[in-house]
């Protein structure tokens, strides 16, 4: 059985983390730029979601063993900043929004490329197309539940969406194996 929280330090200035919330696991990524320690959620869900990513912060940043770990990590909560828009949401000073407003799209591009190796994009994007799984086969049970099984054509449908993106997850997760040199923290 897994662990409502886990972590991993993926180098000095990176720590990828697992929090269970309401029965599912989100994934995150904490690193540290030129102004201290950034809070980046990669699941789509919260991404899409302010209030449901606000909700997910709140209740992380509560949670002890997260506690327990920033501190063994020397890491201040107070000055953890967050890549999602979390203003206007009830959240705790700590998960203050980093985004600023930019006049050009190409600056935004610019900071992600530098922010972010191969390798996160592409644990980032494997976190997306996890999501839309678990989501759609969410889906699934509730269609066989109503008594919709493989034998009805939209089923089978949302069963092919289901395999088309666990494919692509699986395809995607290759990409990060072993021929990619995971040790190379630089930047595109």
């Amino acid at each position: 059985m897994m662990d409502a929280f886990q972590y991993e330090l993926t180098s000095e200035t990176a720590i990828n983390l697992k929090y269970e919330y309401g029965g599912e696991f989100f994934t995150f990524n904490l690193y540290r730029d030129d102004r201290g320690w950034v809070l980046h959620p990669f699941d789509g869900m919260l991404l899409r979601d302010q209030t449901m990513c606000a909700l997910v912060v709140q209740e992380l940043f509560k949670h002890k063993p997260f506690q327990v770990m920033l501190a063994k990590e020397g890491i201040i909560l107070s000055n953890i900043r967050s890549t999602v828009n979390l203003d206007n949401v009830n959240t705790p000073i700590a998960a203050r929004n980093e985004r600023e407003s930019h006049d050009n799209p190409a600056d935004d591009l610019m900071e992600f490329v530098q922010q972010h190796t191969v390798e996160e994009v592409i644990d980032y994007e494997c976190g997306l197309i996890g999501s839309r799984i678990s989501f759609y086969k969410e889906i699934l049970q509730r269609m066989f539940m109503d008594n919709l099984g493989p034998s009805d054509p939209e089923f089978q449908k949302v069963q092919d969406i289901v395999r088309i993106y666990e494919q692509t997850l699986d395809k995607l997760s290759g990409l990060n194996g072993p021929n990619l040199d995971a040790g190379r923290r630089g930047r595109w």
